[in-house]
């Protein structure tokens, strides 16, 4: 993606999506120095978001982007709200948008989103992410059962997926399993 910005410095997605991959390195982990990472992060999110104002991917993976690895809910849901009104039928847009109401404190919507999400793209390789995220918003509404029967789904569809493995240990935990 930074190849790309080179070739192009206005080409939004590439800003979106190279700002994802730093959320991939935190979800694994990877950060090596976090406090510089998450800064790049927020740049390249932030720029993702006013280049791609109409751009449906570049806005939901600054959204994502802003949301979970910087922190900025708030502005990170706005934007992947902007994507899905842009681009409703975005599977992403929506398994992102589901992942921002959990991160807001709405696991009704986050459920909501996440199905439409599986619905629109049910072979999606990301499709673990969905199940993961219905699990997290079943957790977080205190739904213990159906939170880890959701995380056992994502967990047969990515057995690697240590997001899954949290939630399904924290549910059976809860459920005393």
């Amino acid at each position: 993606f930074c190849r790309a910005i080179e070739l192009d410095p206005n080409f939004a997605s590439a800003y979106g999506l190279a700002a994802y991959c730093y959320t991939h390195r935190k979800v694994g982990g990877w950060l090596t120095d976090r406090e510089k990472e998450i800064a790049e992060t927020a740049r390249l999110a932030r720029k993702a978001a006013v280049l791609g104002r109409d751009d449906a991917l570049a806005l939901c993976t600054a959204g994502l982007a802003l949301a979970y690895t910087v922190g900025d809910i708030d502005d990170g849901a706005a934007f992947i709200d902007r994507a899905l009104v842009l681009n409703p039928n975005l599977a992403w847009a929506w398994l992102y948008g589901g992942w921002a109401k959990v991160y807001l404190g709405e696991p009704e919507a986050a459920i909501e989103r996440e199905a439409r999400a599986m619905r629109l793209s049910p072979q999606d390789s990301q499709v673990f992410m969905m199940h993961t995220g219905t699990a997290a918003a079943h957790y977080f509404a205190g739904r213990y059962t159906e939170a880890s029967s959701w995380a056992e789904e994502a967990l047969r569809e990515n057995p690697d997926y240590l997001g899954a493995l949290r939630y399904l240990a924290a549910s059976y935990a809860m459920t005393g399993r």
